[in-house]
């Protein structure tokens, strides 16, 4: 009996031991992650939700979708143990966009909230609201020409490293813009790492995106850009030609286009202003970009 109760607690020891060194090895790999730019596109039921980890581990969440479904999607590209999100983006007042992250500040710690100077108004931003004000977050109110440098440059210098930092320009809205039912109030952003960007376009109408085609002065590298929103099957068409034509040439990226014609389009000029490299539906399944700076890739 005592020589059974001896081999059980051996057993017992092993299985302790395997599972503290398995627990270090993923913490390990979270903690010491190789320092890449991630954005994660989510496939929800309803609604739209991006979240963002930089190379330093900080982490933004843009939109939560309609309901409860953004929190699965979170925890299976976030550590079981980290429960922070660092930067919390509110785009509009529209449920489909924001309903889930009633929900998010239940369960984590938000650093900060980001949200539009302009916004219309619903039920479910009220509530919202409410609870950002309770759990006493800091609301960063934006518009057109904001900036914020998350990771910033000249601390590091100060260190004697160099490292890129992730800078997100607001490109929409603003006080002189004449909204309408057809062009609400909704964040519109680029946010950059090293030469590679992402324009966050949303729900966006074909109206504000020529305003800011017309106001803002877009420095774009070919190739390096992402533009996430929906797109018109003539501007794909058009675009997947002219490609075609120049597949012969090495230093062309073939340009992968995700199409869903629902809701809002890409405005065409505006893509052949920015000539991305790819563009994304948010009613495609969820998908995993990763920028190290100087070139886009899909995981």
């Amino acid at each position: 009996m005592k020589k059974q109760s001896k081999k059980y607690w051996k057993l017992g020891t092993i299985f302790i031991l395997l599972g503290c060194i398995s627990l270090g090895v993923y913490i390990y790999k979270w903690k010491y992650r190789e320092p890449l730019f991630e954005i994660y596109f989510f496939s929800l039921n309803r609604g739209r939700a991006i979240f963002i980890r930089t190379p330093k581990n900080k982490t933004i969440l843009i939109g939560g979708g309609q309901n409860s479904q953004v929190i699965s999607e979170i925890t299976k590209v976030m550590p079981f143990y980290d429960r922070k999100i660092d930067f919390f983006v509110v785009p509009s007042a529209m449920p489909t966009q924001i309903g889930g992250l009633i929900e998010v500040i239940d369960r984590y710690e938000i650093g900060q909230i980001i949200i539009p100077k302009i916004m219309a108004t619903s039920t479910v931003l009220t509530i919202l609201l409410k609870e950002i004000k309770k759990n006493k977050i800091h609301v960063e109110k934006v518009e057109r020409g904001d900036k914020i440098e998350i990771g910033k440059q000249k601390e590091w210098e100060k260190q004697g490293k160099y490292e890129k930092s992730v800078l997100l320009r607001v490109l929409f809205p603003y006080k002189g813009f004449k909204f309408n039912k057809t062009s609400l109030p909704e964040l519109g952003m680029s946010i950059s790492y090293g030469s590679t960007t992402v324009y966050l376009l949303g729900n966006l109408s074909k109206t504000i995106q020529k305003d800011i085609l017309k106001s803002m002065n877009l420095n774009i590298t070919a190739n390096n850009d992402l533009v996430e929103g929906n797109v018109i099957e003539n501007d794909i068409d058009n675009k997947v030609k002219d490609n075609e034509k120049s597949q012969d040439d090495e230093s062309q990226n073939i340009v992968e286009y995700y199409n869903s014609a629902i809701e809002s389009k890409v405005y065409s000029d505006l893509l052949e202003r920015i000539d991305p490299k790819f563009i994304f539906s948010t009613k495609e399944k969820t998908t995993h970009m990763i920028s190290d700076g100087e070139s886009w890739w899909r995981e």
